[in-house]
């Protein structure tokens, strides 16, 4: 993975663009580079534009409290939030950077933000994210999380690893390698990201504890769950049978004595609904006899209703003729004033006419000199124009004449600049003319150059290239005495021999299978006293719900007797209701069928005086009291069945309750059985004599105890065996890295010897050519050749292709002075001929001008008071239409009177004949009602007044009052003779000789004895339920022990490994491992930076030592160590770590943080050292630094400078 590139807009304090990029000169052949300028210039914003391009965050912002905020321009935004690098006041930023992938392409990733319509103070815009393939030139992804996954797949870095590999922020080891193991641990698991092993630790012990608790869950149940043995449920249903035979003939028993009960009941009901029948036939008799005046004015009526229209007619008549008699008049008087307007009309009609006669002349006159006024206004409007057009073509000439001008001015300055630069070429060719020979034979030579310069650059490069071979020589020398060292090293701190470290491994060996096996024998008795424990606890907690239960099953017979009572009066209810209806069925069959069959259509009903009979018809009378039967019968029967389903509910809850109270005796039973044999077990266990004289309490401390004891001797024992294989494999490691140095050595030594002999071939070769080139180069020039042959080449070079250029300059800027001249010669004819039509357009302006104002003057003399001579003819035209108007005008308006006129005395004769007919009905209805008044002298005014101010629904209502009191007492007689039968009926249905109160006590009895069976019926069959439930669920739990039983053998066995509460267990292990793997990549890289040290554990579980090969590998504190070899070692440390994330993929680009500043000029030369070493193993290093002697030493530089404002601008130097 390698960096190309690094673009950016508006963030921070760079405004930009900027673009920094590591392919081009000087960055390109620098493999180490420093990134300087004051503190907040913005270098870290380099890199955080190098970590949002990539991965949309950075670093230091994830740190930050996730409660805070900044105000914004819409409102507050979180302080984690990447916007907050764009830069305020600006409208859109981005940041973007090429590298090339682990697949060897060259990938391009975006990140952008910008705010609404991009303006300053516009909303801030959700960020965005690209990846394109620039080998492609596709955009393969834009989706943030498809954008992670490729970038990631692609740099073969997640967040994480990337800023450990590739942004190395040294400080943060120098703390770590001075720590105590507690902030080692904490810096250990922030560096390499160990918490997860907590989590798995934690993890393995919460599914290691819930497993189990699952297992014993299971089996807990199970005990609980045992079905009957099979001759007792032979028994059970013996039982049950016999008990259900005894219920049903009591049932029998029971409903007997209840129909004699309710034959009694029905009986008392029918006497006392005969006596209501014939108190309501007396009512109805009473309401009749208080009707008598209704009834005569209802006769009275029917005989008015043959003249009653005539009496509304004659009222009807009397308001018509009054309005009639004034239309009349009103006609008369507008028939009259109709006559006088039609003679005004016609007087103005006449002078009208006369008027528009004279118009019409006026305008025959006119219209000649119209006509003149029209051709003269024509004329004025075309010289107009043609001036107009004149004076346009006269400004173009002058602004011609004018740019005409600015031209020839333009051309001869540049003529005067010209001649100025040809003088300035003829000096600078007269400075080089020694050059002259030289460089017209420059080609002819320059191969021959060329080959002088590349055998002198790879001469100078072979010389600076020696000292690096002499000291990989002899660290490679260094470096195998060192591994030789190292391998006697490991063997005197184990204190071993390596003839006798396979005897100590078997040794330990059988000490741990020994005390293995103890700790199963405690772990096993540990086992027996904890489930007896448990087994003794379950026994008080069965015997506590025992109780529980038999106090509900006491409060459920309860219930059950309250409920059976409830059944029993609602079972009477309903066979009294079916009977009362089946007799109301009867009666209906009989006297209503006699009374229905004499109902004729039209004619009034003899009970009701009804003269409609909606049910004359038989089948929709017997449907209506059907459904009313029906509803009464479903009512009664409903309530029967909602006391039965809770009585029946309340019988199984109590089976349920007694078949629980004897589970709970069995499980006593089978608790205490259990118990016993668990008991001996534990008394047999070859350690009880140890554990008999503690008292119950002191029994599982004890346990405990010896279990911690043994845990400690394994723990001894296998640390012990761990440490003897781990340092039989170092052995093997050293031993192979021992032969490894050897090739090493041998390999230097030979890339010496060569390099010797191919900078003698190149002295020699440099030496023959400069002698070639003596006759034809001046002797300075040979001495520049020979000392450094590349920059006297180049300067050559450079001064040979500045006078070829400047000749050419000359020559190109002669051609373009003779044409300039000529273009200016040009151009002072062509201003010469623009002058002069100037002058001729102004000429002809003045004569159109003269022309225009004779016809202005002509034109004026005929329109006279006229504006124009549109506005004189429409003035013509508009006096004769107003004359004509009037004239229409009047001929309509007299048309409309005359026609006004005659519908008007067509109307007026209407009217009179009318008035006349309603004359004459009028008269002829007063003889008629004189008559009827004579014939029915009992009616005086006031009555018939009284009758005629009676309407139709007044009358239907009297009516219907009449027939409604006949058929109520109809009705009741029907209903008193239907009583009388039905008391009749059930008096020979049944002869009951005991009283009812003998009834009730008998049903008592009787109903006991039912309660009592029933209950033991629901007992029994609860008992069968309850088994049934017992042997399934018994099968289904024994399948899903033994599947808890495997899955917490296997999550015991995780837990017994990494298990623990905290975690720490697991940690613990990861973090050692860490720290090994990143010491053995961090003394890696101290053999190449500081072969003096190692870094070796010891002192504590994360302790830290350096070994100091120097001083006998001496092991000293790390807070021994000076600020420079801190330094080396903490550099050693974090490039340990880059190399542990980047172990799959080579990482070119480096990015070092600060950490120089305090290192004294010794130390910062063990520094730079450092540097250089990782540049020669193909890093490109950068280094962001304060420090002034690192930026002297280090000539390519990033240079950041602050411009004021909040502003800073990048230049790249070197």
């Amino acid at each position: 993975m390698k960096i190309l590139a690094i673009r950016l807009k508006n963030l921070a304090s760079l405004a930009g663009p900027v673009e920094i990029d590591f392919t081009a000169e000087p960055l390109a052949s620098a493999g180490l580079f420093a990134i300087t300028g004051p503190t907040g210039a913005g270098k870290s914003t380099l890199l955080d534009a190098l970590c949002l391009a990539l991965f949309g965050t950075v670093p230091r912002l994830n740190d930050i409290g996730r409660e805070a905020k900044v105000p914004d321009a819409d409102g507050e935004i979180p302080t984690y939030d990447p916007r907050n690098l764009l830069r305020r006041g600006t409208g859109s930023g981005f940041a973007e950077v090429d590298f090339i992938g682990i697949d060897g392409r060259r990938y391009r990733a975006r990140w952008e933000a910008n705010r609404a319509r991009d303006k300053a103070n516009g909303k801030l815009q959700h960020s965005r994210q690209s990846f394109y393939d620039l080998d492609s030139e596709q955009v393969l992804g834009s989706g943030k999380n498809e954008y992670k996954q490729l970038v990631e797949a692609r740099l073969g870095l997640n967040f994480e690893q990337f800023t450990r590999a590739v942004m190395l922020a040294q400080s943060e080891f120098g703390a770590f390698l001075k720590a105590d193991d507690k902030e080692r641990s904490e810096l250990l698991e922030k560096l390499t990201n160990t918490a997860i092993y907590t989590r798995l630790g934690q993890r393995a012990f919460s599914k290691a504890r819930e497993a189990a608790e699952a297992h014993n869950a299971l089996k807990d149940r199970a005990s609980h769950l045992l079905p009957m043995a099979p001759e007792a449920r032979t028994e059970l249903d013996q039982r049950l049978e016999q008990a259900q035979q005894q219920f049903k003939a009591d049932q029998a028993g029971e409903r007997q004595l209840e129909q004699q009960r309710n034959w009694l009941n029905e009986q008392r009901q029918l006497q006392a609904q005969h006596a209501e029948a014939g108190t309501a036939l007396q009512a109805a008799e009473h309401s009749w006899q208080q009707l008598a005046e209704p009834r005569l004015d209802l006769v009275r009526l029917e005989r008015l209703a043959p003249q009653r229209h005539q009496f509304h007619r004659q009222q009807a008549l009397a308001a018509q003729l009054a309005p009639m008699a004034a239309k009349i008049a009103e006609q008369q008087q507008q028939q009259t004033e109709l006559q006088l307007r039609t003679l005004e009309l016609e007087q103005a009609l006449s002078a009208a006419r006369q008027a528009l006669a004279d118009r019409q002349a006026r305008h025959s006159e006119n219209a000649p000199r119209l006509r003149q006024a029209f051709a003269a206004q024509d004329n004025v409007a075309r010289l107009g124009q043609e001036l107009a057009a004149q004076r346009s073509t006269g400004q173009q000439a002058e602004q011609q004449v004018a740019e005409g001008q600015q031209q020839v001015q333009q051309l001869e300055a540049n003529q005067q600049r010209s001649l100025q630069q040809l003088a300035n070429i003829d000096t600078a060719l007269a400075d080089s003319q020694h050059l002259a020979g030289l460089a017209d034979a420059w080609h002819a030579y320059l191969p021959q150059l060329k080959q002088v310069m590349l055998i002198g650059g790879r001469l100078a490069k072979g010389r600076d290239e020696l000292p690096g071979l002499l000291a990989q020589a002899s660290q490679a020398n260094a470096h195998l005495q060192a591994e030789r060292d190292a391998y006697d090293l490991l063997f005197r701190e184990a204190k071993a021999e390596p003839q006798a470290l396979a005897e100590q491994i078997d040794l330990l060996g059988g000490m741990l299978q020994d005390n293995r096996k103890q700790q199963r024998a405690v772990e096993e008795l540990s086992r027996l006293h904890g489930r007896e424990q448990d087994l003794r606890q379950q026994l008080d907690a069965m015997r506590e719900r025992q109780q529980q239960a038999m106090q509900q099953r006491q409060q459920l017979i309860t219930e059950g007797t309250a409920a059976k009572a409830e059944l029993e009066a609602a079972e009477q209810a309903l066979t009294l209701t079916r009977q009362l209806l089946e007799r109301q069925r009867l009666a209906r069959n009989t006297s209503v069928e006699e009374l229905r069959g004499q109902l004729r259509d039209g004619e009034p009903c003899p009970v009701c005086g009804s003269a409609e009979h909606p049910f004359h018809q038989p089948e929709a009378l017997l449907q209506s009291l059907g459904r009313h039967d029906q509803a009464e019968e479903e009512a009664a029967q409903k309530q029967v069945e909602t006391l039965n389903g809770k009585l029946v509910e309340l019988r199984t809850q109590l089976g349920v309750v007694n078949a629980q109270l004897k589970d709970y005796q069995q499980q006593l039973q089978q608790l205490g059985e259990q118990l016993q044999p668990l008991v001996a077990q534990v008394q047999a266990h070859s350690l009880w004599p140890a554990l008999a004289p503690q008292d119950d309490k002191a029994r599982s401390t004890w346990l405990d105890s010896q279990l911690r004891r043994l845990d400690e001797e394994i723990g001894q024992d296998e640390k012990r065996q761990s440490a003897l294989l781990a340092l039989q494999k170092d052995a093997a490691r050293l031993n192979q890295q021992l032969q490894a140095a050897h090739d090493a050595q041998q390999q230097a030594q030979r890339h010496l010897e060569q390099q010797h002999q191919a900078l003698a071939n190149d002295e020699q070769q440099l030496q023959q050519g400069l002698s070639d080139l003596a006759g034809v180069l001046p002797e300075q020039a040979l001495k520049a050749l020979n000392e450094d042959p590349a920059n006297a080449f180049l300067a050559l070079d450079q001064q040979i292709a500045q006078r070829l250029q400047q000749l050419e300059q000359r020559k190109d800027e002669l051609e373009e002075q003779q044409a300039r001249q000529a273009q200016l010669d040009k151009l002072h004819d062509q201003q010469q001929a623009r002058v002069q039509g100037l002058q001729q357009l102004q000429q002809k302006l003045a004569v159109l001008e003269e022309q225009r104002q004779q016809a202005q003057a002509s034109l004026g003399e005929l329109l006279g008071e006229h504006s124009s001579a549109e506005a004189w003819q429409q003035h013509m035209n508009s006096t004769l239409e107003q004359a004509r108007a009037l004239d229409a005008d009047t001929a309509q308006r007299l048309q409309d009177l005359r026609t006004q006129g005659v519908q008007l005395a067509s109307e007026l004769k209407a009217n009179v004949q009318q008035q006349q007919a309603l004359d004459a009905e009028c008269q002829q209805l007063q003889g008629q009602i004189a008559q009827w008044r004579s014939e029915h002298p009992e009616l005086d005014d006031a009555g018939l007044d009284r009758l005629l101010a009676m309407d139709d629904a007044h009358v239907n209502e009297l009516r219907q009052r009449l027939q409604n009191a006949e058929k109520a007492i109809e009705q009741g007689r029907v209903l008193l003779q239907e009583r009388e039968q039905r008391l009749q009926q059930h008096a020979t249905q049944m002869t009951v000789d005991t009283s009812a109160e003998a009834l009730e006590h008998a049903l008592t009895g009787l109903r006991a004895r039912l309660a009592s069976h029933e209950q033991q019926c629901a007992e029994l069959r609860a008992q069968q339920a309850d088994d049934q439930r017992r042997q399934q669920a018994h099968l289904a739990l024994a399948a899903e022990i033994e599947q808890a039983h495997q899955q917490w053998q296997r999550w015991g066995r995780l837990n017994a490994l990494i298990g623990s509460a905290s975690g720490d267990v697991f940690r613990k292990i990861a973090q050692g491992y860490n720290l090994d793997l990143l010491l053995h990549h961090a003394n890696t890289q101290l053999r190449q930076l500081a072969r003096r040290y190692r870094l070796k554990r010891g002192g504590s579980a994360l302790g830290l030592l350096v070994l100091d090969t120097e001083m006998g590998d001496e092991l000293r504190s790390v807070h021994s160590l000076s600020g420079g070899e801190t330094f080396l070692v903490s550099l050693a440390l974090a490039l340990g770590l880059a190399s542990m994330a980047s172990s799959t993929l080579r990482i070119e680009s480096l990015f070092i943080d600060e950490g120089f500043g305090s290192l004294d000029p010794e130390s910062l030369q063990l520094a730079m050292d450092a540097l250089d070493g990782l540049q020669a193993q193909g890093r490109k290093v950068a280094v962001i630094s304060h420090v002034q002697e690192m930026h002297e030493r280090i000539p390519v530089q990033i240079q950041l400078r602050r411009q004021g404002n909040g502003l800073s601008d990048v230049e790249v130097c070197g």
